[in-house]
């Protein structure tokens, strides 16, 4: 029994992973820089849950990041872009080495131009 629930402990981390982790992040950076019109508009057309583009999606967007705002990214999408076995995303700043929360990611994207 205890097997059991060692199973179901995990399948829920799994689970939060994938309702409420790096996916989910990555639509959180894909509305951001589609409502700054410095860095571009054409990712909410992409779309954030397709799995198979979720990949393309996050090289873009690790490219935005560095290209423009100077910070380096290394977003997770675990097994097939499904957030499955994904680690958390992080974000340095390039210049200084400061490692940013995704909050704070968010924020310099939103505020990016203004």
């Amino acid at each position: 029994m205890t097997t059991m629930t060692n199973y179901r402990t995990i399948e829920m981390e799994e689970l939060e992973i994938v309702s409420g982790g790096t996916v989910t992040e990555l639509d959180e950076l894909i509305s951001a820089i589609e409502g700054n019109g410095f860095l571009g508009d054409f990712f909410g057309k992409v779309g954030g849950h397709l799995p198979c583009a979720n990949g393309l999606v996050a090289a873009l967007i690790k490219e935005v990041l560095e290209d423009n705002l100077g910070i380096r990214a290394n977003i997770s999408l675990g097994f097939g872009g499904t957030g499955l076995g994904s680690d958390p995303n992080t974000y340095l700043d390039i210049k200084t080495g400061k490692s940013f929360t995704h909050a704070e990611v968010i924020n310099i994207i939103r505020r990016y131009g203004i």
